[in-house]
């Protein structure tokens, strides 16, 4: 497995770089990384709460939403970019992403 390196910004501001390897699910990367609970369902698509909005040049190399997590983000209203962490799996292509965790009220 590679190495990925991201650059997450908390709900305070905080920008921190954060290494992982490739097939590893972002918000656990997240939970592991951040002080800040994600992921509240555990990833079962059901509570929003590992919300993440990625720069436009990453939110468009992804495949796009899955119908239940499509819903999920009608259901929240998200804002543009935005995307469940508990989705995204993390390949080589997903080196050097931004993603800025949203406020989960």
């Amino acid at each position: 497995m590679a190495d990925v390196t991201l650059t997450i910004v908390d709900r305070d501001g905080v920008s921190q770089q954060v290494a992982t390897q490739t097939g590893a699910v972002l918000m656990e990367v997240l939970r592991e990384s951040v002080d800040v609970t994600l992921g509240t369902c555990g990833g079962a698509i059901s509570c929003g709460t590992c919300l993440v909005q990625l720069s436009p040049q990453w939110y468009a190399r992804l495949d796009a939403p899955g119908e239940d997590e499509a819903e999920m983000l009608e259901a929240l209203d998200a804002v543009a970019e935005t995307r469940l962490s508990c989705q995204l799996v993390l390949d080589d292509a997903s080196d050097g992403m931004l993603a800025t965790i949203m406020p989960s009220d």
